[in-house]
Order: C-alpha cells, then sequence, then structure tokens
C-alpha cells in the first residue's frame, strides 16, 4: 500500500473525489455539497482543539465497517445534523461513507498543523494495510501522501547536516576615540643655564660648581661635568613634565561592550553550530544504540530479553530517543536493528492479539505501559494499540470482536516483530505529536 505516484489532492477536494467515485450521492444539489464542506470544517476546527483525537477519527474513517455506535460516529452525526437538520430525512439509514468522507475532509484540513499530520499519517500507515478500503483506496491513498510528504520533508530539514554554517557578523559599535589634552613641554632655560655654567667650572653661577678646570685636570673635570649636567638636565624635564601631566583615562566601558559583543557572538555561533550538527550526532547515536543492543529503559541488552517482547521495547527506546519529526526511514531502522538479533526470525509471524496480549502481561514492557498511560487519554471507542496497554491491568480478556472495535484492525492480522516494532514505534510518535500540539496551544507553552 501507498507506493504508487500521486497528484497533490486539496483539502477542499476530499468530498468531490467521494462524489466522483459514486461514493456518497447528494442528488446534484450544490446546497447539500455545501453543507457537507461546512461540517468538515466544523471537525477539522474541533480536532485542532483536540488534536489527541486524530487517531480515533482517522481509524474510524479508514474502516468501511466502522461500528456505528463509536462516539466519533456520534459526534460526526452532531456535527452535520447543526449544518443539515434534515439529513436524517435524506438518507434511510446512518450514512456511514458519508461521514467517513467527512472525516477524512477534516483530517487533511486539520493536517495543516503538522503534528495532528503526524498522527493521521502513522495511523494509517499501521492500519490501512489491514482494512479492505474498495474504491476507496486510491482516495485515501493521495490523502495519506500528500500528508506524509510534507510531513516527512520538515523532518529531513530537523535531521540534516548543512554542508556550511553561516556565522553572524559580530555586532559591535566602536566608541569614539579618546581625546588627551596635554600642555607643552616648558623647560626653565635660565636655570638649567647656571646649573650647566655651574657643571664647566669651579666659576660657574650654580649652586654644585665643577671642583676642576678643563686645562687643569682634564679628566676629573669631565667626570664632575658629566655628572652635574646630567643631574641638572634631568632636574629641569622632571619640573617640566610635572606640569603636564593629564587625568588617568578610563576604558572600563568599552572593554565591558567589547566582552559582551564577543560573548553574544560566540553564544549565537555555539547555538548554529549544535543546531546544525544535531541531526549528525542524533544518527551517531542511534548507530551506538544499534550495535550495543542495550535498552536504556530496561537497562540490559536486547539479547537477554524474550524475543516475544524485545520488538515492542526497542520501539520504546528508539522513540525516546529521536524527536517528534522523524523520516520514515527511522522505522525501517528500527526494523533492521529489530533484525539484528539473532533470536528473532524475520518470517515468523504472530496475531496482532497476542502480540498485545504479551505486552500488557509482560513484566519487561512495564516502561511501555507507563509511557502509553502518559501519552494516550482514556478512550470510550476506537483508539491506537496504546490505549489498550495503558487501560488494561494484569490478565488481557478482550475477544476478538471486541477488539476489532477498539484497534479497527481485526485480531488475526499477524504482523512479524520487526513489523510490531514499527507499529509501537508509529503509534509513541503519534501519540506524542498530538500531546505537543495540545500544549502549543496553551499560552506561554512552547510546541
Amino acid at each position: 500500500m501507498i507506493k504508487e505516484e500521486i497528484q497533490p489532492i486539496m483539502s477542499d477536494q476530499i468530498l468531490l473525489r467521494f462524489l466522483g467515485a459514486g461514493l456518497i450521492d447528494v442528488g446534484g444539489d450544490d446546497a447539500k455539497l455545501a453543507k457537507l464542506r461546512e461540517t468538515a470544517s466544523d471537525l477539522a476546527a474541533a480536532l485542532k482543539k483536540a488534536p489527541s483525537k486524530t487517531s480515533s477519527y482517522a481509524l474510524i474513517a479508514f474502516d468501511p465497517a466502522s461500528p456505528e455506535e463509536d462516539p466519533v460516529i456520534a459526534e460526526v452525526c452532531d456535527a452535520l445534523q447543526k449544518r443539515w437538520p434534515t439529513y436524517i430525512n435524506t438518507f434511510s439509514a446512518t450514512p456511514m461513507m458519508v461521514l467517513r468522507a467527512l472525516l477524512l475532509d477534516a483530517l487533511v484540513q486539520a493536517a495543516s498543523d503538522e503534528k495532528v499530520g503526524v498522527a493521521f499519517v502513522t495511523s494509517a500507515r499501521n492500519a490501512l494495510p489491514f482494512i479492505e478500503a474498495g474504491n476507496e483506496q486510491k482516495i485515501w491513498v493521495e490523502a495519506v501522501l500528500e500528508i506524509e510528504r510534507r510531513v516527512d520533508a520538515r523532518a529531513e530539514t530537523e535531521w540534516a547536516t548543512p554542508d556550511s554554517i553561516d556565522a553572524p557578523e559580530l555586532k559591535y559599535s566602536a566608541p569614539p576615540a579618546v581625546e588627551v589634552s596635554s600642555q607643552a613641554l616648558t623647560i626653565d632655560t635660565e636655570s638649567l643655564t647656571a646649573t650647566l655654567q655651574a657643571a664647566a667650572g669651579p666659576n660657574g653661577a650654580g649652586p654644585n660648581k665643577n671642583r676642576f678646570w678643563p686645562h687643569g685636570d682634564p679628566q676629573n673635570w669631565a667626570i664632575d661635568f658629566g655628572r652635574l649636567a646630567a643631574n641638572a638636565i634631568a632636574e629641569a624635564i622632571d619640573a617640566a613634565s610635572e606640569d603636564v601631566q593629564s587625568a588617568p583615562i578610563d576604558i572600563s566601558g568599552p572593554l565591558r561592550a567589547l566582552s559582551a559583543a564577543v560573548a553574544t557572538h560566540v553564544g549565537d555561533t555555539l547555538r548554529l553550530v549544535s543546531a546544525a550538527t544535531a541531526g549528525l550526532q542524533r544518527r551517531t547515536n542511534l548507530i551506538w544504540w544499534k550495535e550495543t543492543l542495550y535498552s536504556p529503559s530496561a537497562r540490559v541488552s536486547y539479547r537477554a530479553l524474550p524475543v516475544s517482547t524485545v520488538g515492542a521495547l526497542m520501539a520504546l527506546d528508539l522513540h525516546q530517543q529521536v524527536p517528534t519529526f522523524s523520516p520514515v526511514s527511522v522505522a525501517a531502522f528500527l526494523s533492521e536493528t529489530v533484525l539484528s538479533l539473532a533470536s528473532v526470525d524475520p518470517a515468523k509471524k504472530q496475531s496482532i492479539r497476542e502480540l498485545v496480549c504479551e505486552a500488557v502481561e509482560s513484566a519487561e514492557l512495564s516502561p511501555l505501559r507507563a509511557v502509553a498511560r502518559q501519552l494516550v487519554p482514556q478512550l470510550s471507542g476506537r483508539g491506537p494499540i496504546l490505549g489498550l496497554l495503558a487501560e488494561q491491568q494484569g490478565k488481557f480478556t478482550i475477544d476478538d470482536a471486541h477488539f476489532h472495535a477498539r484497534v479497527g484492525v481485526p485480531a488475526d492480522a499477524v504482523l512479524t516483530i520487526p513489523e510490531w516494532a514499527a507499529w509501537i514505534f508509529r503509534e509513541l510518535q503519534a501519540a506524542r505529536a498530538t500531546q505537543e500540539a495540545v500544549k502549543a496551544k496553551k499560552p506561554g507553552s512552547k510546541a
């Protein structure tokens, strides 16, 4: 299923597709078609407010044999009656095909929220292969593939590692140049002249005279002259410098601004690098997980676990390592990881009822049941298999008919262990996506 190439299908075309295929009939009355479209929009708005219903909507919409007493059917009937009070007079019985077409239209509209799209697509991937959709098959395939393509494109973007990273420019405005004012250096030439004359000989005018004449004792004269002249010049310069000393310059402000700008720039760059390499790091971690075959939740090697439960536990562990938006290839990666266990027979199949029964009763899968209780709301009608794991305690006693009514798949449908692992993984991803969609609508919360 879901392998052929398709043309994009718009949400406002869904009902027309059902009409064109002869699956629903409004007698050529455009007014009735308008009422159906209005009802579908109402249901889409309700679904966006309560995205946790996505799987229930989808599992009813997929199945031509959906039970008429399911709460979703009652919900659609109520919505239709508000827009078309006399619809009951138009149909001889509950118009299940019309109601299911309305659900599909609503699902496609609500899938503009990609988290709702995740839940819709994963439900389709699990259930549709086991449901005889008949003439509806092509419509379902087109709708599912369009939404899956959009969701997968976002996932691939989040997992991608770019070839290069464009770091932001350093945002820093240099302060204006510091102006330093000083006075001109002025030397007292009269005083310097007097001291130099004193250094020239005993008759000098300065206070410290040379003791010798150059013609009498030139060697000692030169010693005294050098000493006295140097002192005289140094004292003159020192005295002049004291008058031109400037106040200290405070550059702490510009340095603090530069430091803050550099810190912000480095922080932004590191965040860019971290975001750009997140996909690569995620893939690296998954390869490590696959090679070690170690369960983070059970804290034991998968080789030490019963083969009947290892697939579901692997699904849980993978779910907890990847984000909500993950490429379709991640489910294939999970299947290959399960098959790497020598104990798993790739050809052996079990009924889905047996697999659910083991998941409910297995001690090793208590972490999975705990997560299911956190993610899946209590449902009175059809819903994901995780709903059964969340509500069932101890012995699994649901009969085949009730099982089919609850999950939309025949109890005797068979799966291999890798297929069962992929099923549980998709349901976990769908449940988390719709829970995040609810939180994103609350003020102050993030998606």
